[in-house]
C-alpha cells in the first residue's frame, strides 16, 4: 500500500527544500504502478502507421520532466508522432504539456501555455534554461519539419522562437538532443542528433517471410547524417559550429546522446548511440573542438567487435569507483551493452559478466537510464522495450510487437532481472520509446514517465521505493549555467564516498528531472557533499540529514580555488 508523506517547503526553487517524515513500520515491498488513470492525462500517442512502412512509424517518441512553473513539482511533457501519406486520424495531433496538481493529478495546459498544433512528425524533447532567466525552456526535434524551440517566459506561457534563435535545422531527420555548456563560458548550447536520410519519398519496403509480406526496412539502406552542435551566442541565438567543432561526421544514424565528463578532466563530452554503424565518443579538448576517440575508447562496437543499434543511452558510475560508466540499449539477439570506465580514456564490454548480456538479448530496447530505484546506494538499470517491426513473428517465431519492460537490479556482483517482483504493470507488453525519470510526486524515489507508440502513455509510480533514506539535490549556478549542467557531486555516507554528474540528455528522446537523487540505504545522513561546478567553483557541506529535497546556490558554500565572487 502506498504511504503518504507530509511534505513542507521553505522559499523557492534555487533557494529552498522539501522534507519528507521518516519512514516507520514494515516495509512494503517496491511496487510499480501506472497511475495514469484518474491522472487527468488523456494523451494517446500517434505513430501515422498507414501499412506503406515509413520508418519513421515505429521510431517515436519520447516524453519529458521539467518544472516549467517553478512550483517545484515537476510536470510532464509528451511528443506526439504525426501523419504519414495514406494515414488519417481524428485523434489529436498535438504535443501535450500537463501541469502537476501536487496531489497524483495533472491539468492539460498545453493551448495555455502557448505550446502550439504540432505541424511536423514529433520525436524528441530536451529541458533547460538556455537563457539563464530561471525558467526551463523546451526544444523540441520532429521528423519531416523544422525543430522547434519554446521560450519560457515566466508568466506560465512559451514562446516559438526557433527561428530568431536560429535552431530550427536544415530539414534532417531529428532525433535526441541534448543541452550542455561545452565551452564552459556559463551558457548551455546544444546538440542535436540525427538519424537517418528516409523520407516519405525515400521510403523503402523489404518483403520478408515465406510467404513473404512487408516489413520496415532496417537504417542500413538508408544513409547516415552529421548531428548539429548550436554555441549559445548568449543573446537569445545560436550558431551551428559543427564543423569547426569537430562533430560533423556524416556517417552518424544517431537515436540516443548523453553529455557528461566520461574522463574527468572538468569539461563535458558527448556520447552518440547510433544505428547500426559505430558509436562515437566526442571527447572536449578544451578549445572549442572535440575529438572522436570511440573506437579507441572502446564503446564504438560491441566485445564482438560489430555495431550494434544503438538506440537509448546513459552515463553513470553503476560500481562506485568514481569513474563513469555507459550503457546503451540495442535490439534483440544483441543485447543491452554495458561500458565499465577503466583507467584513462578506454572501457570494457562487461555486458556477459555483469547479466544484461543474457538478460536483455531477447529485447528490443529503448529509453534506458541508471536509476537506484530501491535508494540502496547502488545504481540498478531500467530498460523500456518494443519492436522495430509491427510483424516480427514472420521473421523470428514467437516474436511479438509490444514488450515489457526490465528492471534489471544492481546487486554489486552484477544485474539481476526483478521485474516480476516489482508489479503487474511492469510486465504490461507495449511497444515502449522514450522513457523520463524523476520523482513527480517529491515522496523520495524516482518514477517513471514512458510514451508508447500508437497508445497511451504510462506513468509508473514507485510506491515502496522511499524505505530506505534518500537526498534529493537542485544545484541552482550563478557563474555556471542556471540548471547546473556538467556539474559533478560527491557524497560521504556511511564511510564510503559515491560520484554523481548532472548530465544533458540521456535515455531516449527524453527530458529527465534535472535534480540529481541519491540512494542513502539506511544511512540518515550524508557526512559530506561536495559540489564541482563547471565555473571551478567548489562548494562542500557537511552532516545533511536525509529524506530532504535540498538547493543548492553555486558558491553558498565555496571552499578553495574557484571561490564564487
Amino acid at each position: 500500500m502506498r504511504r503518504n508523506y507530509l511534505l513542507w517547503f521553505a522559499g523557492t526553487v534555487c533557494l529552498g527544500v522539501f522534507g519528507a517524515g521518516v519512514f516507520t513500520g514494515s516495509e512494503p515491498e517496491i511496487q510499480f504502478v501506472d497511475a495514469i488513470d484518474g491522472s487527468g492525462i488523456d494523451f494517446v500517442h500517434v505513430n501515422g502507421a498507414s501499412g506503406r512502412k515509413y520508418l519513421v512509424e515505429i521510431t517515436g517518441s519520447g516524453c519529458g520532466f521539467l518544472d516549467y512553473d517553478k512550483d517545484g513539482y515537476l510536470d510532464i511533457f509528451l511528443v506526439n508522432g504525426g501523419k504519414t501519406p495514406g494515414f488519417e486520424t481524428k485523434q489529436s495531433l498535438n504535443h501535450a504539456l500537463y501541469r502537476n496538481n501536487h496531489d497524483g493529478t495533472f491539468t492539460d495546459v498545453t493551448r495555455k501555455t502557448g505550446i502550439l498544433d504540432n505541424q511536423a512528425f514529433g520525436m524528441g524533447v530536451a529541458a533547460a534554461d538556455y537563457d539563464n532567466d530561471g525558467y526551463t525552456d523546451l526544444f523540441l526535434t520532429n521528423f519531416g519539419g523544422p525543430n522547434l524551440l519554446y521560450h519560457n517566459n515566466g508568466d506560465g506561457t512559451f514562446t516559438e522562437i526557433s527561428a530568431k534563435a536560429g535552431v530550427r535545422g536544415n530539414g534532417e531527420w531529428s532525433s535526441s538532443a541534448a543541452f550542455l555548456d561545452y565551452d564552459h563560458d556559463g551558457y548551455l548550447d546544444l546538440y542535436v542528433g540525427h538519424y537517418t536520410d528516409h523520407s516519405f519519398a525515400h521510403n523503402y519496403i523489404c518483403p520478408a517471410g515465406n510467404p513473404p509480406v512487408k516489413t520496415y526496412c532496417s537504417p542500413k539502406v538508408y544513409g547516415g547524417v552529421a548531428g548539429t552542435l548550436y554555441h549559445n551566442n548568449r543573446d537569445g541565438t545560436f550558431s551551428d559550429v559543427s564543423a569547426k567543432a569537430g562533430v560533423a561526421l556524416p556517417e552518424g544514424k544517431t537515436l540516443g546522446v548523453v553529455a557528461g565528463d566520461f574522463d574527468g578532466d572538468g569539461w563535458v563530452d558527448l556520447y552518440i548511440a547510433n544505428d547500426q554503424v559505430r558509436n562515437f565518443l566526442f571527447r572536449n579538448n578544451h578549445d572549442g573542438t572535440f575529438s572522436e576517440i570511440g573506437m579507441a575508447a572502446g564503446v564504438a562496437l560491441n566485445i564482438d567487435g560489430r555495431a550494434q543499434a544503438g538506440m537509448g543511452t546513459d552515463m553513470g558510475d553503476y560500481d562506485n569507483d568514481g569513474r563513469f560508466d555507459l550503457v546503451v540499449s540495442n535490439l534483440d539477439n544483441e543485447y543491452l551493452a554495458l561500458y565499465r570506465k577503466l583507467e584513462g580514456e578506454t572501457f570494457e564490454d562487461v555486458s556477459a559478466q555483469m547479466g544484461l548480456a543474457a538478460a536483455t538479448r531477447n529485447f528490443v530496447g529503448f529509453g534506458v537510464k541508471f536509476v537506484d530505484f530501491d535508494n540502496d546506494g547502488l545504481l540498478d538499470l531500467f530498460l523500456a522495450n518494443g519492436n522495430v517491426l509491427d510483424n516480427p513473428e514472420v521473421v523470428a517465431p514467437g516474436r511479438r510487437f509490444a514488450q515489457p519492460k526490465l528492471l534489471l537490479r544492481n546487486t554489486g556482483r552484477a544485474f539481476e532481472d526483478v521485474t516480476t517482483q516489482h508489479g503487474k504493470d511492469l510486465l504490461l507488453p507495449k511497444v515502449s520509446r522514450g522513457v523520463a525519470f524523476g520523482d513527480f510526486d517529491n515522496d523520495g524515489d524516482i518514477d517513471m514517465l514512458v510514451n508508447n507508440s500508437g497508445d497511451r502513455p504510462q506513468l509508473l509510480r514507485n510506491d515502496g521505493g522511499n524505505r530506505y533514506n534518500w537526498l534529493t539535490l537542485a544545484l541552482c549556478g550563478k557563474r555556471s549555467n542556471r540548471d547546473g549542467l556538467g556539474a559533478k557531486v560527491e557524497v560521504l555516507s556511511g564511510g564510503k564516498w559515491r560520484y554523481f554528474q548532472t548530465l544533458g540528455g540521456g535515455s531516449f528522446m527524453a527530458a529527465n528531472d534535472p535534480r540529481l537523487h541519491i540512494g542513502l540505504g539506511s544511512e540518515t545522513t550524508a557526512d559530506e557533499i561536495v559540489v564541482r561546478w563547471p565555473s571551478g567553483t567548489v562548494d562542500r557541506l557537511r552532516h545533511i540529514a536525509a529524506r530532504k529535497i535540498l538547493t543548492i546556490n553555486e558558491g553558498a558554500n565555496a571552499v578553495g580555488k574557484g571561490q564564487a565572487d
